[in-house]
């Protein structure tokens, strides 16, 4: 009876165990499914709002929601997946050949091979002469082998081309730059512009069925240490890491205190511990054993064993000592004695342990880790998309604010011309009426029409005094009009780079101008900006004014002269008293003509003015985010995609799955 209990036990246990993680498996994809809808509806509107406008920073955010996009497909179809056997070490530890060595093949070469920016999958399900390219948003293409090979060294050379040149160019241009944001923004600018970073993420090669072949898909994973254009190093484990199913880590048996090796163990951890992951999908290796023997015996073994633990031991529960060299060697002659020394067997038997008899358990371990690694990244402030979300909701503030200053800037420049010419029309009729009432019987003194005319243009009006006032008022918010659209038109544009001109960058590239792609890099130049029509202080100008004064009053005298007459009619008009109040209205009555048609102009070159400067920042925040009504529906989708991301999965309640799973096994 109590063994029948056991049983019985062990039975609810395993069914509940498969049922909890098959309904793991649908949650996960429903999960994914449905994330994977909201980023193309948001990729949809998106794409809607921009158009065909330039919107330079918002382009590269749809190739990011693409590539997102792509990881959800991955990890919904790596539920179903055959199991993904990553092979992840640093440089010349062996990886290549112990790859061959897994795979009883030559797949991998083992000299020379691009190990910077792609995955390899060696897939036993693939034709003979048949590779699959995979691109960052999720394309995909078939090429023969041959034309595989060809096109990866092509796009090898010119990322290698570029980098070099890049680095070349940019230690020039260091001695120049005086601040650590300047330094940064010009690496970022180089890097945007010119490096040339090739757009395939993943090749499967064909290769023939083998053992290992038939139960996992194995992976070769780029060098995970790098350098960045500075000439830093900058160890990524997590970006392969946390795509593979399963591990197998290599450690160099003769260099295991190695700075990099353990650099790149912590960074593991590190991005682990972040997400709550644990090390337990791993096999770690300790390659290149055979040189540890020769050197000293199985005594010389277990001291790297020791030393393995000693520094390593916190992140894998145990080692393999493997030859990669002596594996392959052995395999591909059929010499038992160097397969069975290599510790090959011992590897591929912890591989089938480890992973193949767990392998769904260990899928959804893994599919879940990449999931959380995968929205860890999305929600860093440093991610693509995060960082240019807070950046766009800073400059849409901006945008307000610049644009009410431009606005406020240019109706006060209106506001003050206008007040200050009141005060000088007012002051001089003041004067004129003061003058005419005073003096105007002197031009009964007068026997010619001449004398009268020069008399009352000259003395009584003062026209050359209140000409030379009206030439200064004028020529000085002519300029002040100018000053302002020059000044603001600088300080209120938007500009993709803060600290540098990528435009003198670009001048010292003259050979990196040969490969780059096409920059249309925003940056404002004064001589863009249409002030031709606005500089009317530089004599043009004022002859137009100098007209509306000398033009009509010469008219106007003509007039008032051939009124007035030489005759005794001049002291008819005086004794009536209609004199002097013809002439203030006259003057009165030109002055007015004259401050519509200066005030018209100043109006005029204002309202042209401010109209340049608004032109010039909106089409700097189109040229970086698009029409800012459209940048507010671009900002809602992005943060419906922070939404999105923040929504847990929702995973079975193991109580529930209990009591429904002994209901139908009592019954």
């Amino acid at each position: 009876m109590d063994v029948f209990k056991d049983s019985a036990a062990k039975s609810i246990k395993t069914v509940i165990a498969n049922k909890n993680r098959q309904v793991m498996k649908n949650r996960m994809r429903n999960h994914f499914q449905r994330l994977q809808s909201d980023i193309n509806q948001i990729l949809d509107d998106i794409n809607f709002e921009t158009g065909n406008e330039n919107a330079k920073l918002v382009h590269p955010i749809i190739d990011e929601l693409k590539a997102l996009n792509f990881k959800m497909i991955q990890l919904t179809e790596g539920l179903d997946k055959t199991f993904e056997l990553f092979v992840v070490g640093m440089g010349n530890y062996g990886k290549s050949t112990l790859i061959n060595a897994l795979l009883e093949q030559e797949v991998a070469d083992m000299d020379v091979r691009p190990k910077t920016w792609k995955v390899d999958v060696y897939d036993a399900t693939l034709s003979d002469d048949t590779c699959l390219i995979v691109y960052r948003d999720g394309g995909s293409e078939h090429r023969s082998l041959e034309e595989t090979k060809i096109f990866l060294e092509e796009e090898e050379n010119k990322t290698k081309r570029s980098r070099q040149l890049v680095k070349s160019e940019l230690k020039k241009v260091l001695s120049e730059l005086k601040t650590k944001e300047a330094v940064k923004e010009t690496e970022e600018y180089l890097k945007k512009e010119f490096l040339y970073q090739s757009d395939v993420v993943e090749v499967r090669w064909p290769i023939n069925p083998t053992y290992l072949s038939k139960r996992f898909m194995v992976v070769d994973t780029p060098g995970l240490v790098q350098e960045n254009l500075s000439g830093d190093t900058i160890v990524s484990v997590q970006k392969y890491y946390h795509q593979a199913d399963g591990v197998i880590w290599i450690l160099d048996a003769t260099k295991l205190a190695s700075k990099k090796s353990k650099d790149m163990v912590n960074e593991l951890e590190k991005s682990l511990s972040k997400i709550g992951g644990k090390t337990d999908n791993i096999i770690a290796v300790l390659n290149r054993i055979d040189l540890v023997r020769k050197n000293g015996g199985e005594e010389a073994e277990q001291k790297v064993l020791d030393e393995a633990n000693k520094h390593f031991g916190k992140y894998f529960e145990n080692f393999i000592c493997i030859s990669a060299k002596q594996a392959f060697n052995g395999i591909m002659k059929r010499d038992k004695q160097q397969r069975s020394e290599s510790g090959i067997d011992s590897l591929i038997n912890a591989v089938d342990a480890n992973f193949y008899e767990n392998a769904q358990k260990v899928q959804l371990q893994s599919r879940e880790l990449s999931y959380k690694q995968i929205i860890r990244e999305v929600t860093e402030d440093s991610y693509i998309i995060k960082a240019y979300m807070q950046r766009l909701r800073k400059e849409q503030e901006e945008y307000i604010e610049r644009k009410e200053s431009i606005i406020n800037r240019f109706n006060r420049i209106g506001q003050n011309y206008k007040s200050e010419f009141e005060n000088i029309t007012s002051s001089f009729l003041d004067s004129v009426e003061i003058r005419v009432n005073n003096h105007a019987q002197v031009l009964f003194d007068f026997e010619t029409d001449r004398e009268r005319e020069e008399y009352i243009k000259d003395y009584l009006f003062c026209l050359d005094e209140f000409q030379t006032k009206l030439e200064k008022f004028h020529k000085f918010w002519l300029e002040e009009i100018v000053t302002s659209m020059n000044q603001l038109a600088a300080e209120t544009v938007f500009t993709e780079y803060k600290h540098i001109d990528p435009e003198a960058i670009n001048k010292m590239f003259k050979e990196i101008n040969m490969m780059s792609k096409n920059n249309i890099s925003y940056s404002l130049d004064s001589a863009d900006i249409q002030t031709e029509n606005l500089s009317l202080a530089s004599g043009a100008g004022i002859a137009a004014i100098g007209g509306l004064i000398f033009g009509p009053f010469g008219l106007l005298l003509a007039g008032i002269t051939s009124f007035l007459g030489v005759n005794k009619g001049i002291a008819k008009l005086f004794k009536s008293g209609n004199l002097k109040r013809k002439l203030n209205e006259t003057i009165q009555r030109h002055v007015k003509d004259i401050k519509k048609s200066i005030l018209d102009d100043l109006e005029c070159k204002n309202k042209e003015a401010k109209g340049n400067v608004l032109n010039e920042f909106i089409q700097s925040f189109q040229m970086l985010h698009g029409p800012y009504e459209s940048s507010l529906k671009i900002e809602k989708s992005l943060n419906d995609l922070y939404k999105a991301v923040e929504r847990p999965i929702i995973y079975p309640d193991i109580k529930s799955l209990i009591v429904y799973e002994n209901k139908k096994i009592l019954a």
